[in-house]
């Protein structure tokens, strides 16, 4: 008869021992799979490292470390000034939503992508961009949103054809955000200019610019632009034809910084239209006071020369 001692007893319970290494194993399977059953079942598959049912080849995926959820960021332009501009450099800058809202994540493209994907913490990413920056960035000094808040563009750097741009949203685990790019620049868009000068007098060589132009912005604000200087030189813009018997439409447009301020006060100027002209070999100028210029918005003005030389002016 053969010996039964070394054949466990197939009614008792076998008790194993586990080395240090296969307990951690173990207990980190065990955990995962429960997360794997706590994650809604859209969210998976941003754990595996695949796309998610709502990407598309060619989005962006940024991943950060010990995380699982995801959030999809749509980047679009802001239109409402009826002028969509080229995107050549786009930088990011996710911050940390909670805490000191430090900087998690940095990224360049020199293009407009569709949209972003991010891997971040549960308490949410609050999201920088910058459009067609002329500076490089240092890292360093932007650690914490309050500096980046900070960020400030002269006009002088700045181009009509490529504008600098800007703007944030905030961003939950799971959620869906629209991030806008707006840019600083207003528009001045000169309509019909009409001379109503007896004896066929003409307005020879016209041309337009404008003053106590803001020299320099923040790029997140979006109201309270108040210039604490001033462009000292402002282009001038030279129109097609002088201006005689016949009305123009010459479409002339000028460029500037938001100003908030209507009215000129001490320290605070306002935004004008000059029409400069020569009348009989005279050099004559006619101001044109300027609504408040709210960011990335289109002011139109009319302009006729009276009989009697005065100005009228209609904007809007």
């Amino acid at each position: 008869m053969k010996s039964q001692r070394n054949q466990p007893d197939r009614h008792r319970p076998v008790s194993y021992r586990r080395s240090p290494g296969s307990t951690l194993l173990h207990f980190s399977y065990s955990f995962f799979s429960l997360l794997w059953l706590l994650v809604p079942v859209w969210l998976t598959p941003s754990c595996n490292g695949n796309m998610g049912p709502d990407l598309h080849p060619g989005d962006e995926v940024f991943v950060q470390p010990d995380s699982c959820l995801y959030s999809v960021v749509l980047v679009e332009q802001d239109n409402s000034s009826d002028t969509t501009r080229r995107v050549r450099r786009l930088d990011l800058f996710v911050y940390d939503a909670d805490g000191l809202h430090s900087l998690l994540l940095q990224r360049q493209y020199g293009f407009l992508p569709d949209s972003v994907v991010l891997y971040g913490p549960a308490t949410g990413v609050t999201v920088v961009a910058v459009a067609n920056s002329p500076r490089d960035f240092n890292a360093g000094a932007l650690e914490r949103y309050d500096s980046i808040e900070l960020l400030r563009y002269d006009y002088l750097e700045d181009s009509p054809a490529q504008p600098i741009m800007g703007g944030q949203c905030n961003v939950t685990d799971g959620a869906r955000a629209t991030l806008v790019l707006s840019p600083l620049l207003c528009r001045v868009a000169l309509g019909e200019v009409s001379n109503e000068l007896q004896g066929y007098t003409r307005l020879e060589d016209p041309r337009v610019y404008l003053e106590n132009m803001n020299a320099s912005a923040e790029l997140l604000r979006t109201v309270g632009f108040l210039p604490t200087e001033t462009v000292p030189d402002p282009p001038r813009v030279k129109l097609p034809y002088d201006i005689g018997i016949f009305t123009q439409s010459p479409g002339s447009e000028l460029f500037c910084y938001p100003n908030d301020s209507a009215q000129a006060t001490i320290g605070s100027p306002s935004t004008a239209l000059v029409f400069e002209c020569e009348i009989k070999g005279a050099t004559r100028q006619f101001r044109v006071p300027l609504p408040g210029l709210k960011r990335n918005t289109t002011t139109h003005v009319d302009i006729s020369i009276t009989v009697l030389g005065d100005l009228e002016y209609n904007v809007y």
